[in-house]
């Protein structure tokens, strides 16, 4: 018995110390992130004689990390107001984007580590996504981020997203940016 718990000891005591030797974050990996944020979309901004104004909408994503430079990510877009465009006789002419959500995945390209958790980065991404409305369009999503990853935790991003889905067929840009928590 004596021989048991000697051994015992043995084994466990070098782990009483391992925090000391190992990071919490190189511990305990942590694979989510969620973060909110917003999207601001312009539609139509090629027309000629048509003057696009930028349509605000709420974005939330949720992301798992795969290993290092894969992920999977999931997002929800509300729509916050209508679509806004200055036509060339000066009126405005409104319509409506339902909300949508989209999953897919991205790819690391690059990622600097500065100190301990610190880290810039930037991935790209294609998702395909899907209209929440009676007609249930889909469509398909391109995304690029700059991400930048504070402490163990926090996240901040900046991106610009694509699509050729909109009320009217017309391609689709937005200028995504927001925070995050990793857990």
């Amino acid at each position: 018995m004596d021989r048991l718990i000697t051994l015992l000891l043995l084994i466990t005591a070098p782990l009483a110390h391992a925090h000391e030797v190992c990071p919490e974050s190189v511990k305990t990996p942590r694979p989510w992130e969620l973060t909110f944020g917003t999207t601001q979309m312009v539609i139509g901004w090629y027309e000629k004689g048509s003057l696009p104004v930028p349509t605000s909408s709420a974005t939330v994503l949720l992301g798992y990390s795969l290993s290092e430079s894969f992920s999977l990510w999931s997002v929800f877009n509300l729509p916050l107001s209508p679509n806004r465009r200055v036509n060339g006789e000066g009126l405005l002419i409104e319509t409506l984007t339902p909300p949508s959500f989209m999953i897919g995945g991205g790819y690391q390209i690059f990622k600097i580590d500065f100190s301990g958790a610190d880290s810039f980065g930037m991935d790209i991404g294609l998702s395909i996504g899907r209209t929440i409305a009676l007609e249930g369009l889909f469509f398909p999503v391109g995304a690029t981020r700059f991400k930048v990853f504070m402490g163990d935790r926090s996240s901040a991003f900046i991106g610009l997203t694509t699509s050729p889905y909109s009320s009217d067929g017309e391609i689709v840009w937005g200028l995504v940016y927001g925070m995050g928590k990793r857990f």
